[in-house]
């Protein structure tokens, strides 16, 4: 009984597909796990003090508790005209970490969370900590850095919703 050459190569393209196709699709899970989104109201409201956070990065419950405390938003007051509260709140909400469209990465943030936390911070989500957790306290002390929510300080593409390993620059002080 010899070897079937023809039966062999086709295994061995079968294989060579399939191992390519995986390691595009795990590669693009990473370029895609937080969608690139766009909402003038959300852009605006909230990125008049700050980026506008990923809606990906809680679950719709910590987005809804968010919005609804707007007149002491971590000092602040920033509340919004009602419809535009509205708009925010429902663009937040469609593209929560727990939404039906949600990448494996949001997917696996929403779990991360207890059901019964709301969390109003992302900087307190056990992912957050996981990907930060060797990071010393002098760096987040830097002057460009400043506080754990300012994630454009380090992640380039942050306002796009990506938070890639390889485009990460550290600021020197």
């Amino acid at each position: 009984m010899g070897v079937n050459w023809k039966n062999l190569s086709v295994l061995l393209i079968a294989l060579g597909v399939a191992m390519a196709a995986l390691s595009k699709g795990l590669a693009a899970g990473w370029e895609t796990a937080f969608p690139s989104l766009k909402n003038e109201a959300w852009e605006e409201e909230c990125g008049a003090c700050h980026m506008p956070f990923t809606p990906g990065m809680l679950p719709a419950r910590s987005w809804v508790s968010t919005m609804e405390g707007l007149e002491d938003h971590f000092g602040e007051d920033a509340t919004a005209e009602p419809e535009v509260a509205r708009e925010v709140t429902a663009f937040l909400v469609d593209n929560a970490a727990d939404n039906p469209k949600a990448s494996d990465v949001m997917r696996r943030i929403a779990r991360s969370i207890a059901p019964h936390q709301t969390l109003l911070r992302i900087t307190e989500g056990e992912m957050f900590k996981y990907y930060h957790e060797e990071i010393p306290a002098s760096i987040w002390q830097r002057e460009q850095i400043g506080l754990r929510s300012n994630c454009t300080a380090c992640h380039t593409r942050a306002e796009e919703g990506r938070y890639l390993r390889r485009e990460i620059q550290i600021p020197k002080q």
